[in-house]
Order: C-alpha cells, then sequence, then structure tokens
C-alpha cells in the first residue's frame, strides 16, 4: 500500500487527519538548495553492505536494543527509520516512501550500478517522507539508499536495497502502485466524491459501492470490494476511494470499476443496487512482472487456501500446520494506534490506561529486512492521540516470528466483551453513527501491521464476536443487518488482500445455527478470496459432542473449526471433527485453539505430552491459549511480553519441523492402533501415519516402545529417534524389512522422557 500520511512542518508528530501548509511553490527550490547540500552531508558516508540493515552514523544503530525504562513510560530511542516502501506505477515511474521517528530531512540515492549514485531529496522536514523517481527504464533492476538527519543531526542510513522496475499501466483517471508482482499487494486508486469519515448525508461507507472487475490475462474474471479512504495517505477527509488486489499470475491484467451511489448500497445484495456515479465504468489495464523469488514470508507462496483437505495449502506453496499464539485476544489494544482508548474493560489491570505497550519487545524492533528485490523494513508510525509508536508490537510481532510462531488469535471488535478497547468505528458508542462509520487512520495503520505479519510469515485468525451478550449483539442486536453486513464488508475490502487470514464468526460461539450460516454465507459472497471460515465453541465435553458443529457438517460454508477442551481429549477430539466432517463430505481443517489448562511459564513440559503432540500427531493444528494472569506474566488480555512462554514456542516449532521437514504429513492419518504394548503413560504412544510408506509415533514416555505394525510388506524401512525437547535427531539410522508387528528399538537415551519416532520406506 502507499504508505504516506500527512505532514506539518511545525508539528513533531504530523497529524493524520489534517494536511500540513502547501509547499507547492517552495518545494522545488528547496529540493534544489537540498540537492546541493546533501551531496555535501552525504559525501562522509561509506558503501553500503549487508542488505536491508539500517545504521546510525555518529550515533546509536536504530536496530539496537531497547534502552531501560519502566513498563507504560514513552521510551526515547536511538532513531529508528522504517516503513520503507517501494511503490511502482509503471511507465518509469515510482514512489519510494519511509518514516523516522523523530523530525528529519531525507535523502535517496538510487541508481542502476553497484553503488547508487542519482541523487534526490525530500524538501520537507518530518517524520514521514517520500520522494518520486521517474524516467526509470523498464524491467531493470534499482539500488537505493536512504538517509535522514534529524534534530540530533545524526544521520541515518539503509544499506543498499533493490526493486525491479517495469509493466506498463494504461488508461487514465486511476492510479496503480505496489510491487507489481504475483501475490503482492496492489493498490488501485481513484478520485472521487469528497467526503469527511464522519459525513453522514451521504455515509460514505454505507452510501457509496465500490466494486472492482479484474481480469486476469487467460480471461478469468474476479469481483473485489473497495473502500473509501479519506485522502489515501492516512487522513479522514479527501476523494481517494481505494481497492487493494492481489493478482495471482504474471501478465497484463485489465479491469473496470463499478460505482454505485443509495441509501445502504454498499451491503444491498445486488451490486447493481443504486444509481452509476462519479468514476463508474474506469476502466484500464496494468502489467504485472514475474514472481518475485525473494518476496518475504507468505508473499513468496500466494494465497493459503482450503483444498478440501485437512490442511490449508498455499497457492504456489506448501500445506501448512498452524503452531500459533491465542493470547493476547486484544492484540490490537495497543497504545500506538490511532484513536484507541481502554473502555474499563475487564482483566486489564497493570496495563498503562488499560492499553497493551509491549515494552519487554522494543529491543526487537527493526532487524534487518529482506535484502534484494522486495526489501522491506519494519512499519514505524506513531498514535496521534497517545505519542506511543509501533515499536513495542512490530517488536513483539517479530520476536514471536523468530521463534517460528505462526498465527496469531485477533479481534478487531470487542466492545462489549472483555478488553472494550479495540474498535474500527470511529467512535466507542452503541449508536448507528459509530457502528457505521470507521476510523480510515487507525485502519491504515492496522493494514500495515497486518502485512508485517503477513511478511513475517504468521496466520491471522480475525474472531469476529466474542461470546458476552453486549458484544454478541453490538451490531443489529445480533442479527445479520446493515451494521453487521458493513463490518464485514469493510474487514474484505480493507484487509482481505491478506495471503493468510482464518474468519472466525466468533469465540466461545453463542449464535444460533441460522445465524452463523448467514453470517457466513454474507462474508463468503464478500470475499472475493474465498479464505477460510469457522467458529469456535465452548468447552467440549470428553466425547467431544457438539451439536453445533452437528448442524453444519457438511456445509460448503464451514471449511474448519475451532475447539475448546481440557487436556487429555485433544487427541479423541481432532480425530473426531476430522472423521465426522470426512464423512460428511467436506474435511475440515481442526483447530484447537483454547486448552482448559492455559500455557504459563512453568508447565510447557507438561503440555507439550498433554496437548502438543496429541493435536498434531492426531492431524490437528494448535495455538496456545495463555489464561489470566497478573502482570508480568500476563495472558488472555494482559500479555505483554511472549517470552514468558517461550518454552513452547520451541517446542511447537519442533514438532511442526518433523513433520514438514521429513513426512507427507496432509496425506497422514491418525492411527494410534499400530503401535501396541507400549507405556500408557499420558494415554500412549500417537501415530500419524501413511500405511506402507510414512510413519510418525510420538511416545510421551518411553520406557517401553512396543511393536509397529508396518502392515503385509516387505519394504526396506529407515528409522530414526527425534527428541521433543531438543528439535534434533539422535541414534543411527535403523534399517529393517517391514511386515505386520515389528519391535521398536530403544531410545537412545533418557527413555522416562518422552520420544518420537519417525518411519520411512
Amino acid at each position: 500500500m502507499n504508505a504516506h500520511r500527512a505532514r506539518s512542518s511545525d508539528s513533531p508528530v504530523p497529524s493524520r487527519r489534517d494536511s500540513g501548509p502547501s509547499f507547492s511553490v517552495l518545494r522545488p527550490i528547496l529540493g534544489y538548495v537540498l540537492q546541493v547540500l546533501a551531496v555535501v552531508l552525504l559525501a562522509p558516508v561509506g558503501d553500503a553492505g549487508q542488505a536491508g540493515a539500517v545504521r546510525s552514523v555518529g550515533g546509536a544503530a536504530g536496530g539496537g536494543s531497547a534502552p531501560s525504562a519502566r513498563q507504560g513510560q514513552q521510551t526515547v530511542l536511538p532513531r529508528q527509520l522504517g516503513s520503507v516502501h517501494v511503490d511502482l506505477h509503471g511507465n518509469g515511474r515510482a514512489t519510494v516512501s519511509w518514516r523516522t521517528s523523530d523530525v528529519s530531512l531525507g535523502w535517496l540515492r538510487y541508481g542502476t550500478g553497484p553503488i547508487p549514485s542519482q541523487l534526490v531529496a525530500d524538501p520537507v522536514r518530518s517524520e514521514e517522507h517520500r520522494v518520486e523517481l521517474t524516467g526509470l527504464l523498464p524491467d531493470t533492476v534499482y539500488r537505493y539508499s536512504i538517509f535522514a538527519r534529524g534534530t540530533s543531526n545524526k544521520l541515518t542510513q539503509t544499506e543498499v536495497l533493490e526493486f525491479l522496475n517495469g509493466g506498463t499501466v494504461t488508461g487514465s483517471g486511476f492510479e496503480v502502485s505496489g510491487n507489481l508482482r504475483p501475490w503482492a499487494p496492489l493498490t488501485l486508486d481513484f478520485q472521487g466524491p469528497f467526503h469527511d469519515e464522519r459525513d453522514d448525508a451521504p455515509n460514505p461507507f454505507l452510501d457509496y459501492r465500490l466494486d472492482v472487475t479484474f481480469t486476469s490475462p487467460g480471461g478469468k474474471s474476479i469481483s473485489v470490494p473497495g473502500f473509501f479512504d479519506g485522502d489515501g495517505l492516512g487522513g479522514g477527509s479527501g476523494s481517494v476511494w481505494r481497492v487493494r488486489f492481489v493478482p495471482n499470475v504474471p501478465g497484463v491484467w485489465s479491469f473496470t470499476a463499478h460505482f454505485r451511489m443509495g441509501t445502504d448500497v454498499a451491503v444491498a445484495a445486488s451490486g447493481a443496487a443504486g444509481t452509476a456515479t462519479g468514476f463508474d465504468g474506469t476502466s484500464g489495464t496494468f502489467e504485472i512482472l514475474p514472481p518475485d523469488p525473494a518476496a518475504p514470508g507468505f508473499y513468496r507462496w500466494g494465497k493459503l487456501a482450503y483444498v478440501n483437505e485437512h490442511y490449508l495449502k498455499f497457492f504456489d506453496g506448501p500445506y501448512f500446520i498452524k503452531g500459533g499464539s491465542n493470547s493476547p485476544e486484544n492484540l490490537l489494544g495497543y497504545a500506538g494506534f490511532d484513536d484507541t482508548v481502554d473502555q474499563g474493560g475487564l482483566s486489564t489491570s497493570g496495563l498503562v490506561m488499560g492499553l497493551h505497550r509491549y515494552m519487554p519487545h522494543r529491543g526487537d524492533f527493526g532487524p534487518p529486512s529482506v535484502g534484494g528485490l522486495g526489501s522491506w523494513q519494519d512499519p514505524l508510525f506513531r498514535s496521534r492521540t497517545t505519542l506511543v509508536d509501533s515499536v513495542g508490537l512490530v517488536g513483539a510481532l517479530n520476536y514471536l516470528a523468530s521463534v517460528h510462531v505462526n498465527s496469531l488469535f485477533v479481534m478487531p471488535m470487542n466492545l462489549g466483551g472483555d478488553g472494550w478497547e479495540v474498535t474500527p468505528f470511529i467512535g466507542y458508542a452503541k449508536t448507528p453513527f459509530d457502528k457505521t462509520h470507521y476510523d480510515i487512520s487507525k485502519l491504515a495503520q492496522w493494514n500495515e501491521i497486518f502485512e508485517h505479519i503477513a511478511r513475517r510469515g504468521m496466520l491471522i485468525q480475525f474472531v469476529l464476536a466474542e461470546y458476552e451478550a453486549p458484544n454478541r449483539t453490538w451490531l443489529d442486536g445480533g442479527t445479520l443487518g446493515v451494521e453487521r453486513k458493513l463490518f464485514y464488508r469493510e474487514l474484505i475490502a480493507r484487509f482481505g488482500h491478506l495471503p493468510a487470514i482464518k474468519w472466525n464468526i466468533s469465540e466461545e460461539c453463542d449464535y444460533t445455527t441460522a445465524q452463523v450460516k448467514s453470517f457466513a454465507g454474507y462474508i463468503q459472497s464478500v470475499d472475493p478470496y474465498n479464505h477460510p471460515i469457522g467458529f469456535h465453541v465452548n468447552l467440549l465435553p470428553v466425547s467431544g459432542a457438539s451439536q453445533q458443529y452437528d448442524d453444519v457438517l457438511g456445509d460448503p460454508r464451514f471449511s474448519t473449526n475451532s475447539l475448546q477442551a481440557i487436556p487429555y481429549t485433544a487427541s479423541d477430539l481432532v480425530e473426531k471433527w476430522r472423521a465426522d466432517s470426512a464423512a460428511a463430505g467436506h474435511k475440515w481443517v481442526v483447530d484447537f485453539d483454547e486448552q482448559l489448562q492455559p500455557l504459563t511459564n512453568q508447565n510447557a513440559s507438561d503440555l507439550r505430552k498433554l496437548e502438543l503432540y496429541d493435536t498434531l500427531f492426531s492431524g490437528g493444528n494448535i495455538e496456545w491459549y495463555a489464561g489470566y494472569f497478573t502482570l508480568p506474566l500476563g495472558g488472555d488480555l494482559r500479555m505483554e511480553d511472549f517470552r514468558t512462554r517461550e518454552e513452547m514456542w520451541n517446542y511447537t516449532w519442533y514438532a511442526r519441523k518433523v513433520l514438514e521437514n521429513n513426512l507427507p504429513f496432509w496425506a497422514m492419518k491418525p492411527m494410534d492402533s499400530l503401535v501396541s504394548g507400549e507405556s500408557t503413560s499420558y494415554g500412549g504412544a500417537e501415530v500419524l501415519a501413511l500405511p506402507g510408506y510414512a510413519y510418525a509415533v510420538y511416545y510421551p514416555e518411553a520406557t517401553a516402545t512396543g511393536t509397529l505394525d508396518l502392515g503385509p510388506n516387505k519394504h526396506v524401512f529407515h528409522a530414526r529417534w527425534y527428541n521433543p525437547r531438543t528439535g534434533k535427531f539422535e541414534g543411527g539410522v535403523v534399517k529393517f524389512r517391514g511386515s505386520g508387528p515389528v519391535p521398536v528399538q530403544p531410545v537412545p537415551r533418557d527413555p522416562g522422557e518422552d520420544w518420537v519416532l519417525i518411519v520411512r520406506r
């Protein structure tokens, strides 16, 4: 997306809603002067080294450790430089934008040689910068470095980054920007009616409808919803109407805009409702370049999709095993977002003003970005209401990615629920006005965070409602009316382009079957990418029985579920719902998302034996619920330091890794009966198998390993022991010819501990 914001020359914190003074006359003059000065100022800077790193010349490095400070204080950091975006516009044009943590001047050196030589300056002293590049050669790699000099007179610079210019754009009355690659988000902007986010006659969110039909080089069409985006820079007033789209193949694409006006037309059943207005009918073409081999995170593989199997799969990549964090559910209750104010929710005591700051993770901000093509840097912005920046939250996400957490439980609206501080709306009142008007600057910041989550390789499980009746009924009294439809449509239009999403109708769902079916049906009708949909249930009995799930088995609107259960039942519950959904003709991706025994900093070893391998070796997925604990441990609403659960993040990665790197897990089935005579501690062995080809056996205790039934064949198999506590194979490879039950060799050491046996043909 275009990551630029309105700026002001006389304020250290530029307003996101009010444009600064006009520089239309002074800008060319200032630009020339600054370019001359920059030649002198930047001359001492050495040549760039490691791609993507940020450094500070004559001061602390931008990605250094966080200074000591009491939680909740706004820490003065060494200068940070982040949110680097290159937006290609085709026809030799590009925009480079970035942010700094204090007011500064900015320069860009760029060129096609190994050392960028052309210099362009941003003449505005600000925290937010952008420069326009023109006359770029097609199909050419450009290298660039960014420099910033702030009030401390210290110079910060990036190392050499790269982008590939190319592509053409034809047509007028619109602007295309983005990386112009398959799976990279593309932004298509139109100039339409001028409005403010608080206008109500007409309401720019509800009384206009933007849909754009995109047609691929092969002739396939897809209709994508758009949205009102104020000035397009995060400000709430303007005439920008935006669509975010993800092309899936290279070549020349075409599009046609459909822009309608009328009462409640945004949520009308028909796209032809209302009357054509503004830029309706505008069309054009744009060229998508070949795939980017250096695309970060999930952007290298495209959409994570339901493929009628028990695992999701990336369009151009592997099958996916989820191993994530279910807490805090109010991840977005963060002081660094605009207009985020705690409304007195439960269990947020200990958080300054009831909001997250993630202070222990400030030192995790700003690791080197992915170098080369598709380079990026950590998003950097600041709340105009609290003056808190994005560093803590971004650092927390970076930390989670570093320990291979690959999914997050995110509530975009918790009013009336537990936290009472997260909302996309313009206000917190339970009024039709607040519930049908959206906070443009906050949603722009959310999008930066969500795209960063995708770059760091994490799925977002959007949980769209809570169990508590005030939240459940906040929109339309709990029905599918105008407010709820608009809520779903806005989320899909603004964030549906993300590669890995799960729409979760509700936590601990207390809606009727008819309601959840209608909600899922509406989401499916609006979402052009058909992201998976499911819902979370209250605590399941030992039998795993759920009338709620029985009522939707076989319904194509639901492709996943979200279990809440007690210890010792994970294996049986995952296997039950895998089998029941398969029998109904529509396989579910089974997610064990909330455990009655919550994860602490003391019980990871027990939960590894009770729940982790029981879930994954039964063919399911898992997120870890952190419970209700006071700080500093924190939990469901107060988790500030994710390192408090690091032991389990590591164990979960080890369990995923042995499946992902060694076995065709997506084709394997839970088959515990293949092992007999083993120790029955913790319920005995868990087996995931593709009979005759591959077997994964988890022994919670390996004092007795029994036999493994390899079936009526005499193939040669290789077996190795894997340590789930270290994530490493131990001992040598054992070869044997299988036929029927085969004795399992003893473990290399520590038979009283848990072990994994991997057997392959």
